[in-house]
């Protein structure tokens, strides 16, 4: 009679041991789908805010080129040839930097909801974080060094709005960075 209850017994503890793995499994797997849905969702949310920043640049330069037509376009004023230089050169630079912006933006949207994206927006969003953060480096020497002044309003909205892009775009470089990183573990754990 105790032969028989001993593989009973060694059974159900067998079972018991096996159910506990595979909830401790489901637990895990759980709490790094939520963590996997934050980022993503965190992703998301900061490509369309690249995408908004890249809109507002646009947006600002035109508004600030109006209105200080007179200051910015003076050395230029009597040749056509330089002003229609001068706006094809604002065009272009306005419309690579407004593709840049979607581009990324897009991507991290995409990857943000589930489908996979290459990896170069990734690279894109800190070089043109690290291009914008020397660019507004440069532009506090010149004003602080070299008294180069353009108006306080500009400086100020300088020195406060482009660090808040620079910020933006490194976040979504670490957002995108944790949803391959935590898609890679979840592949993983799942195998």
């Amino acid at each position: 009679m105790l032969s028989r209850e001993k593989p009973h017994i060694l059974i159900s503890v067998t079972k018991g041991l096996g159910m506990h793995i595979m909830m401790e499994n489901s637990a895990a797997n759980s709490r790094l789908q939520l963590q996997l849905r934050k980022n993503q969702s965190d992703l998301a949310a900061i490509g369309l805010g690249v995408i908004a920043y890249g809109v507002w640049s646009v947006i600002k330069t035109v508004l600030y080129t109006a209105r200080d037509r007179g200051s910015v376009l003076a050395p230029i004023e009597g040749d056509k040839t330089q002003l229609l230089i001068f706006w094809a050169a604002l065009g272009v630079m306005l419309a690579v930097e407004l593709a840049l912006r979607l581009y990324v933006g897009r991507c991290a949207i995409v990857e943000g909801r589930g489908r996979k994206s290459r990896k170069a927006y990734i690279v894109l969003a800190l070089l043109m974080a690290i291009s914008s953060f020397a660019m507004l480096a440069l532009l506090v020497y010149a004003q602080v060094r070299l008294n180069v002044y353009t108006g306080i309003e500009n400086e100020v909205v300088a020195v406060i709005v482009e660090p808040t892009s620079d910020v933006l775009l490194a976040e979504l470089a670490i957002a995108a960075l944790r949803v391959k990183h935590l898609r890679k573990k979840q592949r993983g754990a799942g195998d």
